[in-house]
């Protein structure tokens, strides 16, 4: 199956599941969340696949810290999950499983960091305030960034679509964890994610 179908028919799962106004349900709503969160990625990477071959040679600098953007989205996107939003669910509902699946395709979205980052000039600025060191800077090739978001994708996928299955309000509520507790969890990662700082996309970056 090609990358841009892989795609698509991961979006077509979490749109599923992501539909209509917020539940009320606190359970129901970490899953719906998640999807929605998860639909978002998944389109920020769609985007980028498909633009990457008629970027104007002008605009390849914007694109690249526009494709960099996506990269940071979900580095940040995991390291919420490690570090703040899974860790409140322990020890009644373990999620080892669903971090450790982080490993299945991280080094791939390290390559694809690296390679970005290398076709920015020393000194720019990218992501949430991460500046690119100094290096000798590389021509953006779209092809070889095509080869390396096909490198991933599979493995990204899966896992996005698994943790989903993951997070089924049943499986929550079979947990132990009480409302109380899910509304803590809850409003922990809300205000984790208003401490974050705010990020501008390079000017002009819609002609790209």
């Amino acid at each position: 199956m090609s990358t841009v179908q892989t795609l698509l028919d991961s979006i077509e799962k979490f749109q599923e599941k992501s539909s209509g106004p917020q539940p009320k349900d606190i359970y129901e709503a970490q899953q719906w969340e998640m999807a929605g969160a998860h639909a978002m990625l998944v389109n920020g990477l769609l985007n980028v696949y498909e633009k990457s071959t008629s970027v104007p040679k002008d605009k390849e600098q914007l694109f690249v810290q526009y494709s960099l953007q996506w990269v940071a989205a979900l580095d940040h996107h995991h390291h919420w999950e490690e570090n703040v939003y899974y860790p409140l669910f322990t020890p009644k509902f373990n999620t080892d499983t669903i971090v450790a699946e982080h490993e299945t395709f991280h080094a791939g979205t390290e390559k694809l960091k690296a390679y970005l980052v290398s076709c920015l000039p020393a000194g720019t600025t990218w992501g949430y305030g991460q500046v690119a060191g100094d290096h000798e800077q590389q021509t953006f090739n779209s092809t070889l960034m095509k080869t390396l978001v096909d490198a991933f994708v599979r493995e990204l996928t899966q896992h996005l679509i698994q943790e989903i299955t993951y997070l089924e309000p049943a499986a929550l509520r079979a947990s132990g964890l009480t409302e109380a507790e899910v509304n803590h969890i809850a409003e922990v990662s809300e205000k984790h994610m208003k401490s974050m700082v705010i990020f501008i996309l390079p000017r002009n970056i819609e002609m790209c």
